[in-house]
């Protein structure tokens, strides 16, 4: 009977743990070596694709990294902590051939290598972070190196490049509050940080806006607003 409870709890346990990567779609956002060199996700034609979490059935699931390829590793969960223990692995192997290529090409060779290199039976671990609506999660492979998902989707290439509208937008670079001019009403108005994660989202009222841009952190961002063209702007 204590077996059986033991079994139980273990199970409870590890559905706990899983529970929130099994219900959500997540998008690679960027990469960190265990030396510290950072390479966000390139923009790539048609946006990045979810990865998705499986459960493969008891404690074992499946991730599907997905870039342009997808690398795809089995694994097993370690009841009562973050460590995934790897059961299998592979990658599918379609050549890219769209815009932003070289980077595009680069990057996704390290989602394969991140999941394919590792030994049968080594260690990986993952942690979720959540800020408001967006969470985070990051995965570590053997090596130290780190992947970075978030469950908001990042721009394609298209979006980022579309020509449609033009507003004005003063001053860039900006130090506090972003004032928007000629844009129509009821559009949903975005930013998104250079990796391609959304970091704000409102609805315009009027012909002008002003966003206070103070919980931004310094760097450079996209303002998307349905029907105009993209704006890059700089926090200060």
């Amino acid at each position: 009977m204590k077996k059986i409870l033991l079994l139980l709890a273990s199970s409870l346990l590890t559905a706990q743990q899983t529970s929130e990567l099994l219900s959500n779609n997540w998008y690679i956002s960027k990469m960190v070596t265990s030396g510290g060199q950072t390479t966000n996700t390139p923009v790539i034609d048609n946006g990045v694709p979810a990865t998705t979490f499986n459960s493969a059935g008891g404690t074992s699931y499946v991730i599907n990294s997905r870039y342009y390829n997808t690398s795809m590793m089995s694994f097993g969960v370690i009841p009562g902590g973050n460590n995934l223990i790897k059961t299998a692995s592979s990658c599918t192997l379609l050549f890219y051939n769209g815009g932003n290529a070289a980077p595009v090409r680069a990057y996704d060779q390290k989602n394969c290598d991140a999941y394919v290199l590792g030994a049968y039976g080594s260690i990986y671990s993952y942690q979720i972070t959540n800020n408001g609506n967006i969470k985070t999660l990051t995965i570590t492979d053997p090596s130290g190196n780190k992947i970075y998902y978030n469950n908001t989707p990042q721009l394609s290439t298209k979006e980022v490049q579309a020509a449609a509208k033009t507003f004005k937008a003063y001053p860039n670079p900006v130090k506090e509050v972003l004032h928007l001019e000629n844009i129509e009403r009821n559009l949903p108005l975005k930013i998104y940080d250079l990796s391609g994660k959304l970091v704000f989202e409102t609805t315009t009222h009027s012909n002008k806006t002003s966003i206070d841009t103070s919980s931004l952190q310094k760097g450079q961002y996209m303002i998307t607003i349905e029907n105009y063209k993209s704006y890059p702007f700089v926090k200060e």
